[in-house]
C-alpha cells in the first residue's frame, strides 16, 4: 500500500498545532521530524512537546537525536505508531529495534544521505519495520533530491527488505514517481505540500502521481 505522510518539522508549538489541523482534514498519519543541535543549527521543538499537542492522526516520530534508544519509553507513552532513530547518533541499533519491539512501537532505522549503507547492521534491518533512506541532508527542508536515494532503495529490495522504505526529503512533483518505481512505499513530503497555495489539491496531485507510477 502506498502511504504518503506529510512531515512536520517546527520550531514552535503554534506551528505544530497549525500543521496538524491542516493535515487533519487529508491524511490518517504523519510524520514529526524532531532535530537536535547536532543534525541543525536550528533545532526543532523536542520529542516531548512534538507528542503532547492533541491530534486524532496516526504518528510516526522521525528521531534526529543523539541516542534515540531514550526517547522509546515517551513515544510508546504518547501512542506514537513508529519510532524511527538515525544509525549514525545510536549505540547499538539491535537494541533499538529491540526495545522498540519490547514497548510495541514499529521500529525504523534512519540512514542519513552522507551515511555508506554499509552502516546499516542488516540483521537488525530485517527486523525492522521500516528503514527511512534520505534524500537530502537530515535536519533541514527544501534541499534538492539525491538520485543516490533512489539506487539505495532498489538495492534494499534487491537484498530482499520487505518491510516499509520511506523516502524521505525532496520528495515533490518530480520526483515522487521514480521514489516509488524504485520500490518505496512510504513517501515523507515536506515544503512542496504545506507551502502549497492550495494543499488538498497538492494532495491529490502528489497521490495520483505516486499511483500512477505504480501501476506503470
Amino acid at each position: 500500500m502506498m502511504v504518503i505522510t506529510p512531515t512536520i518539522f517546527v520550531r514552535n508549538s503554534i506551528e505544530l498545532e497549525e500543521r496538524l489541523e491542516l493535515y487533519e482534514e487529508l491524511v490518517k498519519r504523519v510524520q514529526l521530524d524532531v532535530a537536535d543541535k547536532e543534525f541543525t543549527l536550528k533545532p526543532t521543538l523536542g520529542v516531548e512537546e512534538m507528542l503532547e499537542a492533541a491530534t486524532t492522526l496516526e504518528r510516526d516520530v522521525h528521531l534526529m537525536v543523539v541516542e534515540p534508544i531514550d526517547w522509546l519509553n515517551q513515544c510508546h507513552k504518547e501512542g506514537v505508531r513508529t519510532a524511527i532513530g538515525h544509525i549514525e547518533y545510536m549505540s547499538s541499533q539491535k537494541e533499538f529495534v529491540k526495545e522498540a519491539k519490547e514497548l510495541n512501537l514499529k521500529a525504523g532505522l534512519a540512514v542519513d544521505l552522507e551515511t555508506n549503507l554499509k552502516e546499516l547492521d542488516w540483521l537488525s534491518a530485517i527486523e525492522a519495520e521500516m528503514i527511512l533512506i534520505m534524500a537530502v541532508r537530515a535536519g533541514k527542508e527544501g534541499q534538492k533530491f539525491s538520485l543516490e536515494a533512489l539506487r539505495r532503495v532498489k538495492e534494499l529490495r534487491k537484498k530482499g527488505f520487505r518491510g516499509e522504505i520511506c523516502v524521505d526529503g525532496g520528495v515533490n512533483e518530480a520526483t515522487i514517481s521514480q521514489c516509488v518505481k524504485a520500490g518505496a512505499d512510504v513517501l515523507a513530503v515536506g515544503s512542496c505540500l504545506w507551502q502549497a497555495e492550495e494543499v488538498k489539491k497538492q494532495w491529490q496531485r502528489l497521490t495520483q502521481l505516486a499511483e500512477l507510477a505504480k501501476t506503470s
